[in-house]
């Protein structure tokens, strides 16, 4: 009798055992805590650690901005050096930003065109004939380019003030100061823009009375070329900005009379002269267009007209070369 309580004892306790290691359904041979186990730290791992991030190419930009050369100033290539002119310079540079250019210790626009960047260069009227280098700062690359001989026309001008022909002594103090303040206006810390500041819009519509370049006689005195272009128009007329830029001088000069100096970036400044009234400030940023005076006959004029002086790299050039 004890047997028999003993071999029911024993069949009861296998029989938990069993019951409580292997889960229903689950396949002969396989050691079922195993399976269970697994399962439960796969399911764990796929709810607790995120995806990883899609991770996105890193496209280097060049820190500097970078301006398109417009179509219109493709004539450029075509049109020979000369003094007054602009030289197209095309550039071996396989740099991203653009590269530091410099004509005579002055730094000239550069503008990405398609897969290569193109130096343009404003040349002195002044200028020597024949060769003219210009210098990447970077890696020391010179690029030369030929200036050819231009023949400009002469003009003979009649003026009543005899002040304005022959200056009096405090005439040519006043003279003196004026020119440096133009000529540092004219020097200002060269900066980069994101579009090219040319070309350039015409500021008034009118007759051009005197052209650039011209070689002048006043009174039959031999005088400075002409480092402008003269725009006739009634007194009065507005005047707008040739395009965006910031005001960096105004005031009352004894050759060009009421007077604005815009800076529009990559050294080229325009200059507003002969103005009846001015309408801006120095500081002041101007969009293109923008009224920045009207036309007046201060200063040496022999009438109402606006000269219109556009520099690069500190040299005055040609207006008509990069008006649209």
């Amino acid at each position: 009798m004890i047997k028999n309580k003993f071999l029911i004892l024993l069949s009861s306790i296998l029989l938990i055992s069993c019951t409580t290691v292997q889960p229903p359904n689950e396949p002969i041979g396989v050691h079922p805590v195993e399976i269970h186990t697994h399962r439960i730290e796969t399911d764990k791992t796929l709810n607790s650690i995120p995806a990883p991030p899609i991770k996105t190419p890193i496209i280097q930009k060049s820190p500097f901005p970078v301006a398109q050369l417009p179509v219109p100033l493709l004539s450029l290539r075509s049109i020979p050096a000369v003094p007054g002119g602009i030289a197209w310079v095309s550039l071996r540079s396989s740099s991203s930003s653009p590269p530091i250019i410099k004509y005579q210790n002055s730094r000239v626009v550069v503008l990405r065109h398609k897969q290569q960047w193109v130096a343009l260069v404003g040349i002195p009227l002044n200028s020597k004939l024949g060769q003219h280098i210009v210098i990447d700062e970077e890696t020391n690359q010179r690029y030369s380019f030929k200036v050819i001989k231009k023949q400009y026309k002469v003009q003979r001008i009649k003026i009543k003030n005899k002040r304005k022909v022959n200056p009096t002594p405090n005439d040519l103090q006043r003279i003196r100061r004026e020119k440096q303040l133009i000529e540092e206006a004219l020097a200002i810390t060269w900066r980069p823009t994101t579009t090219s500041p040319l070309p350039l819009m015409q500021p008034i519509r009118g007759r051009f009375s005197s052209s650039f370049g011209r070689q002048r006689y006043f009174n039959g005195q031999r005088r400075s070329p002409h480092t402008g272009l003269d725009i006739a128009a009634p007194l009065g007329t507005p005047v707008g900005a040739a395009t965006t830029g910031k005001v960096i001088r105004t005031g009352n000069y004894f050759f060009t009379g009421n007077t604005v100096i815009i800076d529009h970036g990559q050294g080229v400044v325009t200059l507003y002269g002969h103005l009846n009234t001015i309408k801006v400030m120095p500081g002041q940023i101007v969009k293109i267009g923008e009224i920045i005076g009207t036309v007046g006959k201060t200063g040496r004029a022999t009438g109402p007209h606006l000269h219109w002086s556009v520099s690069l790299n500190q040299n005055m050039i040609d207006p008509t070369l990069i008006m649209k």
